[in-house]
C-alpha cells in the first residue's frame, strides 16, 4: 500500500511496485462510491489480428474512448 499525492497540475503518479503488477499504460479512471477507481486498458495495436473488423484499430480506439467519456 502506498500514500500518493496530487501534484500542482491534478496529476498521480502510480509508483513502480503498483506499476509492476499492472501490465497496462492506459486506464479507464472513474468514482465509485466516493473513491477514485482504475481499470488498465489492453493496448489495441496488441490484439491487432486477432479480429477481423472493417473498422481499423485507430478508429476503434477513437469510439471507445468517446463511449467511455459519455458515461461520465
Amino acid at each position: 500500500m502506498s500514500i500518493i499525492t496530487l501534484d500542482e497540475r491534478g496529476r498521480l503518479t502510480l509508483p513502480q511496485e503498483i506499476r509492476g503488477r499492472v501490465d497496462a499504460k492506459r486506464f479507464i479512471a472513474y468514482v465509485e462510491n466516493g473513491e477514485i477507481k482504475l481499470t488498465p486498458l489492453p493496448e489495441p495495436r496488441e490484439l491487432k489480428g486477432s479480429l477481423k473488423t472493417p473498422w481499423s484499430v485507430e478508429e476503434l480506439e477513437e469510439e471507445g474512448e468517446k463511449n467511455v467519456l459519455k458515461r461520465n
